[in-house]
């Protein structure tokens, strides 16, 4: 075999075992399972209460005003005021509330899990899937809680939406 034909047979062996060399260190592969996360601890009436708004997993509520006070806000967000809207009315309360948020996709939902129930909200349901969607109800209103990741190192994004019951 001439010496041409060995450098071109080295160069096309390397250009078709480099993406599968590399695709091997690679964890973000499309193939590859996702991780899963931990189930979500609903709220146990015999554990403590947060105390001076830390709560037990080490979130504490927002001290500043909330957009509405009867939808717990942890602390740390950041909104995002060009997402947002929020309209209130004497009988209507709408809003769709974007924040960012550097804490753990299952932190976030455990201060929901536990704020929400003091401030009136009933748990409807929960989707898990790439990230947490948290459904809640009280009379005249219902909030959705979307807490989604945004990437590695990224900090998620936390959608509240407030809406009439129908």
């Amino acid at each position: 075999m001439s010496r041409t034909k060995k450098f071109f047979c080295v160069a096309i062996s390397i250009m078709v075992l480099s993406p599968l060399l590399l695709s091997i260190g690679c964890g973000s592969m499309p193939w590859d399972k996702k991780k899963e996360q931990p189930p979500v601890e609903l709220l146990d009436e015999t554990k403590s209460a947060s105390t001076n708004g830390v709560t037990e997993t080490g979130t504490t509520l927002v001290p500043g005003p909330q957009r509405f006070k009867d939808v717990p806000l942890p602390d740390k967000v950041k909104e995002d005021f060009d997402r947002s809207y929020v309209y209130e009315s004497g009988s209507l309360q709408v809003g769709r509330m974007v924040y960012s948020i550097r804490a753990d996709v299952n932190d976030i939902t455990q201060f929901y899990v536990k704020e929400c129930p003091k401030q009136g909200w009933k748990l409807d349901n929960v989707i898990q899937g790439d990230g947490m969607q948290l459904n809640y109800s009280k009379e005249g209103k219902k909030l959705q809680v979307n807490i989604q990741p945004q990437g590695l190192g990224k900090p998620k994004r936390l959608i509240l939406t407030l809406t009439p019951p129908e």
